[in-house]
């Protein structure tokens, strides 16, 4: 099974790593989990959290128990989103999760080609339902697979999407927890366009490790992110990094910081990038199998990201 993986991914590098420029559906990029976005999103290879179903989904394959999400987003320019998602084992068949993404955009004052308010608003939103499954391909490699409706909406026109998540996680039989981890999201097209023009899917290609440290109490996770997208050299590539960690504070509180170098880069002025890209986090359990987490991303002189949310096992 996993070669003929291996190769359907082969066969595809050629088209997809060529892929790049603007597309729609960018929402589809965004973070809703505080957890993971406290910890810049360096996600590829982490694993048993629903969290990380938009990140890899392979890593729901190492989840024991039924685990449930809510979060919340509090985005820029009183932007609004979030996700809800489910996860359970399926006997012989693999684990099945499912998961809601929305973003809400606000309303907006509509006016004429002579920027004069017609005294009517608008609205704007993005939808996205995903049903993934994950399981162990043999004993070191995990796989998960999504498949997603995506759907955005502007006043009266609208724009809708099939897409596919593929992952795969391996354990390093080298090193003791250390995991390496490889997704492809939204591989897909639009069935329907705003106009005549069909929106492409923002594909990203990731590959990311995961390490506990043996004398700490800290895991490690490092990313690259994007790497489908033309750059003119490797160096610009590898650059397109992010990495976060979790410590163990105590048995209920965990602290969480990251550093995304590819949006401090994006975010970077005449006046400097500032704090941009640094994330950090907090995480606290209460009820043994509940936990409450929040998150903030620094946008730099644009602000920050603001992220809540509840997650648990049942």
């Amino acid at each position: 099974m996993l070669k003929y993986i291996i190769l359907v991914i082969l066969a595809l590098s050629p088209l997809i790593v060529n892929a790049s420029g603007t597309s729609g559906f960018e929402f589809l990029r965004t973070d809703f989990s505080p957890r993971s976005s406290s910890m810049a999103g360096s996600y590829v290879a982490m694993r048993s959290d629903v969290n990380g179903l938009f990140h890899n989904p392979a890593g729901l394959a190492y989840s024991e128990e039924r685990q449930f999400m809510v979060n919340y987003l509090g985005y820029l320019l009183d932007i609004n989103g979030g996700s809800i998602g489910f996860t359970q084992q399926i006997e012989n068949i693999g684990r099945l999760s499912g998961a809601i993404i929305y973003f809400d955009y606000g309303n907006f004052d509509e006016t004429d080609e002579f920027a004069v308010s017609t005294g009517r608003n608008f609205g704007a939103s993005d939808l996205a339902f995903a049903v993934s499954l994950s399981n162990y391909l043999e004993d070191r490699f995990a796989y998960g697979v999504t498949l997603k409706y995506v759907h955005s909406k502007i006043d009266v026109f609208s724009a809708s999407a099939f897409a596919f998540d593929f992952g795969l996680i391996y354990e390093a039989p080298f090193q003791d927890d250390l995991f390496i981890g490889f997704s492809m999201l939204n591989v897909g097209s639009a069935i329907s366009a705003f106009q005549s023009t069909e929106e492409r899917l923002p594909l990203s290609i990731n590959f990311g490790v995961s390490k506990k440290l043996e004398h700490l109490p800290l895991v490690l996770n490092a990313s690259i992110k994007n790497i489908n997208e033309v750059e003119s050299t490797i160096l610009d590539r590898i650059e397109k990094f992010s990495i976060g960690g979790e410590f163990t504070l105590s048995s209920k509180l965990r602290l969480r910081l990251g550093y995304d170098n590819n949006l401090h880069k994006d975010l970077e002025t005449t006046n400097g990038a500032g704090f941009s890209g640094v994330s950090l986090g907090l995480g606290f359990i209460f009820w043994e199998n509940f936990r409450f987490d929040y998150g903030y991303s620094s946008m730099g002189d644009l602000g920050g990201l603001n992220r809540i949310g509840l997650s648990g096992t049942l």
